[in-house]
């Protein structure tokens, strides 16, 4: 990719709803040039622009992340694991566990019978799991939006934009049935007050630059000595403090390995921690943090 691309990656991952004239003047090329190269980037699918809502404020309030061991070809176990529907994420990586993946539930009892579903795979052989007690930083970092009321037509909004966080207010009003305007003001006002955050995020399979490594923390005292300091570096995607193996569980997105090596000399050089173990995800299998409309009802 050229480096008016990246610039517009970029832009994209921080505001997935910019106009094409504002990224126009950040790259300085002409409007009809970076419609162009954007509509390239969506069709080639570098990328997808979607909307992502905080769990919490869906009412999903029980989430893990599992490392699998696994007696099969990874991929095969992968993509089986990838169908399940309180599974949102699924990643082959480098570290001991070749695959991790991700679990969100509206309830312990649900979160319990998912990893039930996991365990029963073909191809696994045993899961470790890590319990978010605190979800500091989701991806695209989606406020938890409190006190804040979501009636059926904002659900069917929130349903869209979760598959193209780009879809015109016209597209979306005729979708859901109200004017232009209504659903411009509904969409803006949900963006306004944390309810969702609209960005770019790499499609499976990704073939941009970038790498994403994830990280687990044992730290001295209370994980909130250090959720601050970490969610406060641009580098890290994802932050959980979390009962496990380790005390807090951060995906670093960098531009290089290189930048990687420096992010975690800083993590390491923190005062509160005490150890860091790193795997790098080699592949998204799966990233998709659509949640049904039902948990508005």
């Amino acid at each position: 990719m050229s480096g008016a691309d990246l610039e517009i990656l970029e832009a994209l991952r921080f505001n997935g709803r910019i106009t094409t004239q504002e990224l126009a003047d950040r790259v300085g090329l002409s409007r009809s040039v970076v419609a162009r190269r954007l509509s390239q980037l969506l069709d080639d699918e570098v990328i997808r622009v979607v909307g992502i809502v905080h769990p919490l404020t869906l009412g999903i309030r029980s989430l893990a992340h599992v490392s699998l061991s696994v007696d099969r070809p990874v991929r095969r176990v992968a993509d089986e694991l990838s169908r399940l529907p309180d599974v949102p994420f699924v990643s082959l990586t480098s570290g001991s566990c070749p695959l991790i993946a991700e679990v969100r539930s509206r309830s312990d009892g649900d979160l319990a019978r998912a990893l039930d579903r996991v365990r029963s795979i073909d191809g696994v052989r045993a899961t470790e799991t890590l319990f978010y007690t605190k979800l500091v930083a989701d991806v695209l970092r989606p406020s938890h939006a409190e006190n804040v009321e979501l009636d059926a037509v904002d659900g069917r909004l929130l349903t869209l934009l979760q598959e193209n966080g780009r879809m015109a207010f016209t597209t979306l009003g005729d979708k859901v049935g109200v004017s232009t305007g209504t659903a411009r003001t509904r969409v803006l006002r949900m963006i306004d007050t944390g309810v969702v955050r609209i960005g770019a995020i790499s499609r499976a399979g990704r073939r941009d630059t970038r790498v994403d490594v994830g990280v687990g923390l044992s730290v001295l005292g209370p994980a909130s000595s250090c959720t601050d300091r970490l969610s406060e570096m641009p580098e890290v995607r994802f932050l959980a403090e979390t009962i496990g193996r380790y005390d807090l569980l951060a995906t670093v997105d960098a531009d290089s390995l290189a930048e990687v090596v420096s992010v975690l000399d800083r993590l390491r050089g923190l005062k509160p921690v005490l150890h860091l173990d790193s795997w790098v995800h080699l592949s998204t299998v799966k990233e998709s943090y659509t949640y049904p409309l039902e948990v508005l009802s």
